[in-house]
C-alpha cells in the first residue's frame, strides 16, 4: 500500500512539474458570471398585444468561458478565446421560442497582442463602438448594466433606448491601442461573405476615449454599408449605396470626496431611405447617477430617452422614455446581490425593450407591440468565477 501510495505521488509530481513548465510561457483560464433574478414584468397599452403582469425567474447575462495565451518573444501573445452564452439556464438553456445555447455564441476569436502596440483579433467579438464607449465599457453610467434593467445596447431582433448602434460583429477583425497619456482607440471591421443583391453590407466601427483621474470622456462611429431605413428590428434593408450611421459622445465624473458618479451620453442615428426619400435621424440621451453608501453598498439611478424620428411620418410617436432605480451589495469580490426597478415607455409607432430578457407578445417574435409600456421590479443574485 505504502509503496503505491508513494508512486501515486511520484505521477502527481511528474505531472505538476509538466504544467508548471508549460505555463511559464502559456497559460487557460476557465471564466464565467452565473446570474438571476426573481421578478415581476408586464406590458401594457401597445397597439399589438399586450403582456399580463406575471412573475418569473430571469436569466442575467451568464456566461462562461476559455482564454487562453502563449508567449511569442519580445513583448508579443498569441492569444485567443471561447465564450458561450449561459442565457436562459433557469430553463434548461432553451428560450421561450425554442432557440438552444451553442459554444461560441460571444466574444470568441484569435489574435496577437503586445502593451506596445495593441490588440488584433480575428472572429466574432464585440466592436469598439461597444467595447470602448459602450455597454460593456467602464463609464458606469450604464447604472444597471448587465440585467434586465440594462437601458444601454441591442439584442436578437430588438433595441434598447440608448447606445443603439453597438453590436456583436461576426466575420470581423478588431484593433485596439494601447493607453498612452489616458488615451486610447479602436477600429472595427466586418466583412460581408454573402452580399445578396449586388450589397456589400460590411460594417466599421471607431472609437476613442479618454480617462486621467476622475474624468472620462469618449466617442464612438458606426457605419452599417449597404443598409437603409430605421431599424426597428435590428436588421435594416439591403439598399446598394445607402447607409446607416451612428455616433455617441459620453462623459463622467466620479467625485473623489463622496464616491459619487455623474455621467451623461448622447447618440444620433441616421437613416438613409432605401427609395431615395430624405434621411430619418433620431437623438437619444441618457443620464446615470451612482452613490456608494459604504464600501459594499451602492445607489442607481438613470433616465434616458429617444427622440423624434425626424423626417418620418407622425415623428413623435417614435419616442420612448425609461427610469431605472436600483442598488447593489457586494457581498465578496465575486459575489453580489442586487435589487431594481425600471419602466418603458413607448411611443404609439416604437418598439423599445428590455435588455436581456425582452417582454415578448407573440409566441413566436422577439418584438414587443408598438406603444407598449414595460414595467418590473426584481431581485438578483449574481456569482463570477
Amino acid at each position: 500500500m505504502q509503496q503505491s501510495t508513494f508512486k501515486l505521488s511520484l505521477a502527481a509530481c511528474a505531472v505538476l512539474t509538466t504544467l508548471s513548465v508549460h505555463a511559464e510561457d502559456s497559460s487557460v483560464t476557465v471564466y464565467g458570471v452565473i446570474s438571476a433574478s426573481l421578478e415581476s414584468v408586464g406590458a401594457s397599452g401597445g397597439s399589438g398585444g399586450s403582456k399580463t403582469t406575471t412573475t418569473r425567474v430571469t436569466d442575467n447575462n451568464s456566461r462562461i468561458g476559455f482564454r487562453g495565451n502563449e508567449d511569442l518573444g519580445n513583448g508579443l501573445k498569441a492569444i485567443w478565446q471561447v465564450e458561450s452564452s449561459l442565457r436562459n439556464f433557469e430553463q434548461g438553456g432553451t428560450t421561450d421560442w425554442g432557440q438552444s445555447a451553442t459554444l461560441a455564441t460571444r466574444n470568441s476569436f484569435v489574435g496577437l497582442a503586445s502593451e506596445q502596440y495593441g490588440r488584433l483579433i480575428a472572429g466574432y467579438n464585440d466592436t469598439v463602438y461597444k467595447s470602448l464607449v459602450g455597454s460593456t465599457a467602464d463609464f458606469g453610467i450604464d447604472v444597471m448594466a448587465g440585467t434586465i434593467a440594462d437601458s444601454w445596447g441591442t439584442g436578437p431582433g430588438f433595441y434598447q433606448l440608448f447606445s443603439r448602434g453597438e453590436t456583436r460583429l461576426k466575420n470581423s477583425v478588431h484593433y485596439v491601442s494601447p493607453t498612452l497619456s489616458g488615451w486610447q482607440g479602436g477600429v472595427s471591421y466586418g466583412v460581408d461573405e454573402t452580399q445578396t443583391n449586388n450589397t456589400n453590407r460590411s460594417r466599421l466601427s471607431l472609437a476613442v476615449k479618454y480617462g486621467d483621474g476622475p474624468f472620462k470622456a469618449g466617442f464612438g462611429w458606426d457605419r452599417q454599408f449597404d443598409t437603409a431605413g430605421y431599424e426597428q428590428s435590428n436588421a435594416g434593408t439591403a439598399a446598394s449605396g445607402k447607409h446607416v450611421d451612428f455616433a455617441k459622445l459620453l462623459a463622467q465624473w466620479t467625485f473623489s470626496s463622496t464616491g459619487t458618479l455623474v455621467g451623461a451620453g448622447v447618440e444620433r442615428g441616421s437613416y438613409e431611405s432605401a427609395t431615395g426619400g430624405q434621411t430619418q435621424t433620431q437623438t437619444g440621451w441618457t443620464v446615470g447617477i451612482s452613490q456608494p453608501l459604504s464600501e459594499r453598498l451602492a445607489l442607481k439611478a438613470s433616465y434616458s430617452k429617444l427622440g423624434s424620428l425626424n423626417n418620418a411620418s407622425n415623428a413623435d410617436d417614435y419616442k420612448a422614455t425609461q427610469w431605472v432605480l436600483g442598488a447593489s451589495y457586494a457581498a465578496t469580490k465575486r459575489t453580489s446581490f442586487y435589487t431594481y426597478a425600471t419602466r418603458l415607455s413607448n411611443g404609439a409607432l416604437q418598439n423599445a425593450n428590455f435588455g436581456f430578457s425582452p417582454l415578448t407578445t407573440s409566441s413566436s417574435a422577439v418584438d414587443i407591440g408598438k406603444g407598449n409600456t414595460l414595467h418590473t421590479v426584481g431581485v438578483g443574485m449574481s456569482t463570477a468565477f
